[in-house]
């Protein structure tokens, strides 16, 4: 987690943006051409960093990217390579090894105990525009390059298989979808301009293909796309606005390509996005309860209003709203920052009745849960503090959540689900469901998969106090997105996971 010395500025290479091609040699002499990596298939991992840096060396103590590589490099799936770069004009060869002769200062021997190859260029660092160390990059075969965090080997290949790879003749796939909001809680009426990168990643052209829009089961758009991509080609599709109020699943796909040739790879031509109803407060005032984590500095909140505007923040001013790195190692702790392993209580004084937003985000993008303490937000009715309307903590580099203020009704019937988990995410061998639900109510659990089929079902219980928790095993599972529905009379709640190899 703590593994960046210097704030990130805007000149460092923006995500998305065409990675720098480079030709150069590593210190055994081997030479290694970006673009013939990408052109043959695989994902490439790059690690710019220099032999003085203390955060650098920590990282490479971890051993998170040879483990990387010996899962997914040539030892393993064969799927990945890994690059580890010094990008330090002023050191040289020997500051790589940690010998006697480093003319720039050296934390250790960077050779030792890994089998990825290590290069010596201060060029590719340049090229790549990097301003602090270290600095990671995965970039896909479609030669798009996205800086990423420095994480475990499990966590860096989630990253890295987001990249589109080419398979077979005909195929296509959605890839980079925006639904046209960050939030998925509904408040009111919400406006959706659903927008994708529809890209071909078959070794045929793609020259046609037919997409269905559908909220739930209700079909909202066709859209017939003609043009020529050759592989890895892009082109960007905006479907038709569309208005939602109330909970369901917004379902995009690619259903015909290539005049009915069939899709070679399936997987990547449905993306769902579930929505929510926003939780409903009875009143203008509202409290907000946080326990930080090991590192409470790392966090900060605003309320917005409706058009965006910030009404009141908490937290560390210097992480701010960015979340992800906004907030490196070894830089000054900013005001407002709160302790650690600390509970803070701020009762919110909203405006008028109406739609507002929360957001949380993690200097670090590690949330506030649960590696590094059992940190966690919630949010409560100022006349009922015993029970959360909105919780949450474990998240990444941001948590979003919609609130409805003063607009319920007093025959409308509370909320049901009192807390809501689902972990770990990704999965791998099984997958652990917790529900909490007032007492006396029947709550029952399903799980479908990324086409809508049902999955596995648990027989409905009759809720307790402490909740209940169930146990899946994902034994014989495909990998992939899956969705579970906590159902509690009429209020449903849907939450994603993501299933991988073990």
């Amino acid at each position: 987690m703590l593994f960046a010395i210097a704030f990130r500025l805007s000149a460092q290479l923006p995500d998305g943006a065409i990675a720098p091609d480079f030709t150069a040699q590593d210190i055994t002499g081997q030479t290694h051409h970006l673009y013939d990596l990408l052109d043959s298939g695989k994902i490439v991992v790059i690690e710019i960093s220099a032999t003085w840096c203390a955060p650098c060396w920590v990282y490479h103590t971890s051993h998170f990217l040879e483990d990387l590589y010996q899962e997914h490099g040539p030892a393993g799936d064969d799927k990945l390579r890994v690059l580890w770069i010094e990008g330090d004009p002023n050191t040289n060869l020997d500051c790589i090894y940690g010998a006697a002769g480093c003319n720039g200062g050296s934390a250790g021997n960077y050779t030792t105990g890994v089998t990825y190859p290590i290069l010596d260029n201060a060029a590719i660092a340049e090229a790549y525009q990097i301003n602090y160390y270290p600095t990671l990059y995965v970039i896909c075969p479609n030669k798009r390059a996205y800086e990423i965090d420095p994480l475990d080997a499990d966590g860096l290949w989630e990253k890295a298989a987001q990249c589109p790879v080419a398979l077979g003749t005909n195929n296509a796939g959605i890839f980079q979808f925006d639904p046209g909001t960050e939030l998925h809680e509904i408040c009111g009426t919400k406006v959706l301009s659903p927008r994708f990168a529809l890209t071909n990643l078959g070794s045929a052209p793609l020259t046609q293909a037919s997409i269905e829009l559908k909220w739930d089961t209700n079909t909202l758009q066709t859209l017939h796309w003609v043009g020529y991509l050759p592989t890895y080609g892009e082109a960007y599709v905006t479907l038709d606005s569309q208005s939602i109020s109330n909970t369901g699943i917004l379902k995009t796909t690619i259903t015909n390509i290539n005049n009915g040739t069939g899709d070679d790879d399936f997987s990547n031509n449905v993306r769902n996005e579930n929505f929510n109803d926003a939780a409903q407060f009875n009143t203008t005032q509202v409290l907000l309860k946080i326990r930080t984590d090991n590192y409470g500095e790392e966090t900060y909140w605003e309320v917005r209003d409706e058009q965006g505007m910030v009404l009141e923040f908490g937290g560390n001013q210097e992480v701010g709203p960015n979340g992800g790195g906004a907030f490196p190692l070894g830089t000054p702790i900013g005001p407002g920052a709160y302790p650690n392993l600390s509970i803070i209580r701020d009762t919110l004084e909203l405006p008028a009745d109406g739609c507002y937003s929360v957001h949380f985000s993690d200097g670090y993008g590690d949330g506030m849960c649960c590696d590094f303490g059992a940190g966690y937000y919630r949010l409560f009715n100022l006349d009922n503090t015993g029970t959360a309307l909105i919780s949450g903590g474990e998240f990444e580099e941001y948590s979003r959540r919609a609130l409805e203020v003063g607009m319920v009704s007093g025959t409308d019937e509370p909320v049901q689900v009192l807390d809501f988990q689902i972990f770990p995410n990704p999965a791998t061998d099984h997958l652990n469901i917790s529900v909490e639900t007032r007492d006396g109510v029947e709550c029952s659990v399903r799980v479908f998969n990324a086409l809508g089929q049902l999955q596995h079902q648990f027989p409905p219980q009759i809720a307790v106090p402490g909740g209940h928790d169930w146990q899946i095993s994902l034994s014989g599972w495909a990998k992939g997105v899956y969705f579970v529905q906590c159902m509690v009379e009429r209020e449903i709640t849907t939450k994603a996971f993501v299933v991988e190899a073990p």
